[in-house]
């Protein structure tokens, strides 16, 4: 059964902006770009309040480093998309480049994908922001390793006191990878997120609260968690094997980012797609598609049998 919209914990904060504040300001577009390049990063998760006497169980304390690259792929007056690709040195083998997430930032963006599946399902409901709320707010949506959609919200760039940040409104995410095949006790994080410049990288700090939401109850949060994923500014010998591997695959990728995009973009009110059609999978079919360097005609044909619009 697909969940209401927010019931008692809201989904859209209010914000006070002024009026339509038409081109998007420099600094602004220096701050998403001085996102790129190449990093070390420290992901650190910790659960820090827990509200329910039942409390079913505490996840762990997550800590995870790695070498990362963020490339920027697209960059107009008024969207820039960031990708992030995981360098990996398995042991007593060869590094190797995982396409990890990507960052899609809109100028004034009036339409944000709303998570709202559960039981398995991907599902976002499309919702509207009138020009007045989306005025002088960039939004992010947030994609998949397979750029299917992972979470969108919007927010503004401010630069006082010293520092750049935006900071999201709150926005419902499905339950991330490193505690989905874990456990099914809640059905979606709440998170506000915000990304902050600093002297060397910047911060991706995260406020999320794991909510239940089911049907004919109350939704309840059971547990807050914090999560800051550090990117400090490094010279990897790496880089270049990542950047040498978008070169080779990147054509493909903005295919497949900007089908799924789009597909969000023009669903008439929910936009859901199918891990499995006709005995095939996405994943396999998405990676078969790779490897034939798909061009965006195929990709679209191949991908649009698994969108569920509604």
């Amino acid at each position: 059964m697909l969940r209401a919209p927010m019931k008692t914990i809201p989904l859209i904060a209010a914000l006070s902006l002024p009026a339509l504040a038409g081109s998007p300001p420099d600094a602004d577009r220096e701050a998403i770009l001085a996102m790129a390049g190449s990093h070390h990063i420290h992901f650190k998760f910790r659960e820090t309040a827990i509200i329910p006497a039942d409390y079913p169980e505490s996840s762990k304390p997550y800590d995870e480093n790695a070498t990362e690259i963020v490339k920027v792929v697209e960059n107009t007056p008024e969207r820039i998309t960031l990708q992030h690709l995981l360098v990996v040195r398995p042991e007593d083998k060869q590094p190797m480049v995982i396409k990890h997430w990507a960052q899609i930032w809109t100028w004034e963006d009036t339409e944000i994908l709303d998570y709202c599946g559960e039981d398995g399902m991907h599902e976002w409901r499309r919702t509207e922001l009138t020009p007045e709320q989306a005025a002088g707010t960039w939004s992010q949506l947030v994609t998949q390793t397979d750029d299917t959609p992972r979470y969108e919200s919007h927010g503004k760039w401010v630069h006082e006191h010293g520092e750049s940040s935006w900071q999201s409104a709150p926005t419902r995410r499905p339950l991330p990878r490193r505690e989905y095949t874990k456990r099914d006790d809640y059905d979606y994080m709440l998170a506000t997120n915000r990304h902050t410049l600093t002297a060397d990288g910047w911060i991706h700090f995260q406020d999320n609260r794991k909510v239940i939401d089911r049907e004919d109850e109350p939704a309840r949060v059971i547990a807050h968690e914090v999560g800051l994923n550090t990117y400090t500014r490094t010279e990897s010998e790496l880089a270049p094997l990542a950047l040498e591997w978008w070169d080779q695959h990147g054509e493909f990728w903005n295919g497949v980012r900007n089908f799924w995009h789009d597909a969000g973009e023009s669903a008439p009110a929910l936009f859901s797609y199918s891990t499995y059609k006709d005995g095939q999978s996405l994943s396999k079919l998405i990676g078969h598609l790779e490897e034939e360097h798909a061009a965006r005609p195929v990709v679209t044909e191949a991908l649009t049998p698994y969108v569920v619009s509604k």
